[in-house]
């Protein structure tokens, strides 16, 4: 899924006022593991009130950004097959929540696997969307439906104890001692299974929801969904950084890691103008030889790239996100002893310089610039040089 089809989703599947969700089951577990309770409400015939804040639950469920909170999943084949992970969603979606054993073995599954001090609360959902029609130049009808999206919506939200204190009794018309609410609070974990892709059902793949990318609760991906996630954000930075230290070696100075991401900047700029697609960028193998080529690279430093990437990579070989790997608003330059945070636009603006043999970082003063929020001038004065 990319930001289009999850703002879509998020937009029409969960909206207050018409909300597709038909069905929720929810499970209420303990800090022992054990169900406290269990319930089954028709969506649709919960209080207006209610059914907001449950709406509010859901897109927060698909919210944040791709790498660092939200995974697309994809299933390997051997899930697909009877017993499988992905073959198990895929009745229990076919099922529209109704096979009770089906939602109890869900239930099971993440309790048993879900690691979580406190108390928390699983719920789950059904909806049917009916995408409207797209038309060659892009006009969407709404009142015309080609294809249905039945999915379910799984989200994991801590309970947790209100603070104690005085709260106002409406009825009573006085302040009373709060000292036993118990709230749901934002989602901690979520999928929607099966995903929203090229606006249609893709029972292929699933997206995943963490509010923490710290803390992912890899054991939801593995023990329900059956596979793995892709790298976080930090650890995308991390292989990249390595990728291009490693590969330029001695030769990776500030201009070339300037320049390429500079050039990073630009590739995205170019997608986020491109009206065809909201997609994020991806950087493959190839794609990152290309950077490193097209920026003094030698080719003895790409032979020896190869290798480099595939160690750096391991067995993940999911390509790099360009937005999660550069930082489009700043260049930072930094050190044990002083940090240096400019503009993308104006990165130009530094540059180095050798003098009597040693490298300096060049910026130019100008009448804008402040010392401790003191506005200093320009010196043009010649520096007298003492004999």
């Amino acid at each position: 899924m990319d930001k289009k089809s999850v703002s879509e989703i998020k937009s029409k599947c969960f909206n207050k006022n018409d909300c597709r969700i038909d069905r929720m089951r929810a499970c209420y577990v303990n800090e022992e593991k054990e169900k406290i309770s269990t319930f089954h409400d028709m969506f649709l015939q919960l209080e207006e009130q209610e059914r907001a804040k449950y709406c509010e639950l859901f897109k927060r469920s698909m919210s944040g950004k791709f790498g660092r909170n939200l995974f697309n999943v994809e299933f390997p084949v051997p899930e697909e097959m009877e017993g499988g992970h992905q073959e198990f969603l895929y009745r229990l979606q076919k099922s529209e929540l109704k096979d009770d054993a089906l939602v109890e073995q869900l239930f099971d599954r993440i309790i048993g696997s879900y690691s979580y001090p406190g108390k928390y609360l699983i719920i789950l959902t059904h909806g049917v969307y009916d995408i409207p029609m797209k038309l060659k130049d892009q006009t969407i009808l709404d009142d015309a439906s080609e294809y249905v999206y039945s999915f379910i919506l799984c989200t994991i939200c801590p309970v947790e104890l209100l603070r104690e204190g005085l709260c106002y009794d409406v009825n009573a018309q006085t302040f009373m001692s709060r000292t036993d609410d118990w709230a749901v609070k934002n989602p901690e974990t979520a999928f929607l299974f099966p995903a929203y892709n090229f606006r249609n059902m893709d029972i292929h793949s699933s997206l995943y929801f963490t509010r923490h990318p710290e803390e992912r609760h890899e054991e939801i991906a593995l023990d329900v969904l059956g596979t793995e996630l892709s790298r976080t954000e930090k650890d995308q930075q991390h292989v990249f950084r390595e990728i291009i230290e490693t590969t330029l070696s001695g030769d990776c100075t500030f201009e070339k890691v300037r320049n390429i991401s500079e050039e990073i900047n630009e590739m995205i700029r170019e997608n986020s103008n491109d009206k065809e697609t909201d997609d994020h960028v991806e950087l493959g193998k190839g794609d990152v030889r290309r950077l490193l080529a097209s920026n003094g690279a030698t080719e003895e430093q790409l032979t020896q790239f190869e290798r480099i990437y595939d160690e750096a990579v391991g067995d993940d070989n999911s390509p790099l996100v360009a937005e999660n790997i550069q930082d489009q608003k700043h260049l930072v330059v930094k050190s044990l002893t002083m940090k240096l945070d400019v503009k993308s636009e104006n990165a130009d603006l530094v540059e180095t310089r050798v003098i009597d043999g040693r490298e300096y970082l060049l910026i130019p003063i100008a009448d804008d610039i402040e010392v401790n929020g003191i506005k200093i001038r320009q010196n043009l004065k010649p520096v007298k040089v003492e004999e």
